[in-house]
């Protein structure tokens, strides 16, 4: 039974009192078990030895942080490990001015009247799909009854899928605390909690780019291409050969025809052989001015294959921090300038980040349009120990024909607490609750202090840095009444 159908919205209301964070007293992670408690424990009391020693805190992002485990130096590791288990970065770059900027930017989204329109997608999208241990049918059974409608109810469903899925290997986890390079493999148990367990009408569109496509080496790229196919799931990002690279997929849906790209900005310790380099679209995306060829190169075939609008997965930007980079910023602004992208759905920093909304001249048509930035959803299906991570951000888009022109006329949003009940070291089930909902009414987690203590933490994230970085206008609000505004 769904947490929120067991209780009463109007009865026991905990009106919930907003907590500002502060890094010198937050603890970002939540470990599970034992093993994970005294592994976080002894990592936070080695980073409190160092500051002992005179080390020097991060209060903004480390210049220059880049996040490729091939090239990064110790400092950078200690940077990582720093905002993960250590203390939560809450600014942004130093002396860039990005929390006014997402406060306030000068390009606003319009809803778009499309009296007179009789063509128009809904496109639903949703954040990481990982392989985390608790990721099973039996403790993932109730995860999707508040969220399930919500989410899959739309022409077009798209994810990123963040691991390979090669169904001839045992699965291969994300570990509770990340201490080295980590191999990922999903299962078919996993896929089948990732899709809503046959109930809905499952994913369009997945996304194969990311930094963990190589995991499993060119046989995990292989399967998990066939496996998607076997599921009739169009992917991109990987390809088997040179030719498929290029024949990402465009779908036309009521009239109007949508190209989908895909790109990461690394594969961990792993590269691509030279001679097969189309195995993954590998770009230095975290590095300042990077070569966008590639994509520019793609969204020219796009066009010309007849799309109307085009979606880009963007697998870049930096992990557990509440705001893009300048350098992922500027990179952003030129892929969108450069390759004329209607929309990014952007991954990889693990928890939610603004959103922004960028006017250009599409470098094809030479029109003035809008590019909507979705830097990060955060993760989706997934349970990292960062607390951050479990409040992922769904999002809809109403794509539409308006006076000839196809383009974004309505956008909504909704954020998820990824609630996991815990006993004795172990999830014993997890499901998304409403956002709003649960920040109305908090007695709903009044038999579980640790999660109510987590949930409160989440919302003063939330109100931090991605309602007032311009995601509230989007929001859908549940009221009592169970009807829905924005």
């Amino acid at each position: 039974m769904s947490l929120l159908q067991n209780v009463d919205i109007y009865s026991n209301i905990r009106i919930m009192k907003l907590k500002p964070l502060s890094s010198a007293h937050y603890n970002p992670v939540r470990p599970i078990t034992l093993k994970g408690k005294f592994l976080v424990g002894l990592v936070r009391f080695l980073f409190r030895i160092r500051k002992l020693l005179g080390g020097k805190d991060w209060l903004h992002p480390l210049k220059g942080h880049h996040e490729d485990p091939r090239k990064m130096t110790h400092r950078q590791q200690l940077y990582f490990g720093y905002k993960y288990y250590f203390r939560a970065i809450l600014k942004g770059d130093k002396g860039a001015g990005l929390e006014q900027y997402f406060q306030s930017q000068g390009a606003k989204f319009q809803k778009i009247d499309r009296a007179g329109s009789s063509q128009k997608v809904t496109l639903s999208a949703g954040g990481d799909l990982m392989p985390y241990f608790c990721i099973t049918s039996e403790q993932c059974k109730g995860l999707w009854e508040n969220c399930g409608d919500y989410f899959f109810d739309a022409d077009l469903v798209v994810g990123n899928l963040e691991t390979p899925l090669n169904p001839n290997k045992a699965a291969s986890y994300v570990p509770e605390v990340m201490l080295s390079n980590m191999y990922f493999n999903a299962n078919e148990d996993m896929f089948n909690v990732f899709s809503g367990f046959g109930k809905f009408k499952g994913y369009d569109v997945l996304s194969t780019a990311n930094n963990h496509s190589l995991d499993q080496g060119e046989e995990g790229v292989m399967e998990t291409i066939a496996y998607l196919e076997k599921k009739d799931i169009r992917h991109v990002g990987t390809a088997r050969t040179e030719a498929e690279r290029d024949a990402f997929p465009i779908i036309e849906k009521n009239g109007i025809q949508i190209a989908f790209l895909s790109y990461t900005f690394s594969l961990n310790a792993l590269v691509c052989p030279e001679e097969k380099s189309y195995l993954v679209n590998h770009l230095l995306l975290n590095e300042a001015n990077p070569d966008l060829s590639l994509i520019v190169h793609q969204a020219k075939i796009a066009r010309a294959r007849g799309a109307e609008f085009i979606v880009a997965f963007l697998h870049m930007g930096c992990a557990y921090q509440p705001y893009p980079s300048q350098t992922i910023i500027d990179n952003m602004h030129q892929i969108c300038r450069q390759a004329g992208i209607d929309l990014v759905l952007g991954g990889h920093p693990h928890n939610a980040q603004p959103i922004e909304f960028l006017d250009i001249k599409d470098p094809f048509s030479g029109r003035p349009k809008q590019s909507t930035i979705v830097y990060s959803q955060g993760d989706f299906v997934a349970y990292d120990i960062h607390k951050w991570c479990k409040l992922p951000l769904l999002m809809k888009f109403d794509i539409a024909r308006v006076n000839g022109e196809v383009m974004l006329s309505d956008i909504n949003a909704k954020l998820f607490y990824n609630y996991a009940k815990m006993n004795n070291g172990k999830v014993e089930s997890m499901q998304f609750i409403d956002y709003t909902q649960l920040k109305i009414n908090t007695a709903l987690l009044s038999d579980d202090s640790a999660a109510l203590r987590e949930f409160e933490e989440l919302v003063s994230f939330a109100e931090s840095f991605l309602l007032k970085g311009n995601l509230e206008p989007f929001l859908i609000k549940e009221e009592g009444d169970g009807k829905s505004n924005k």
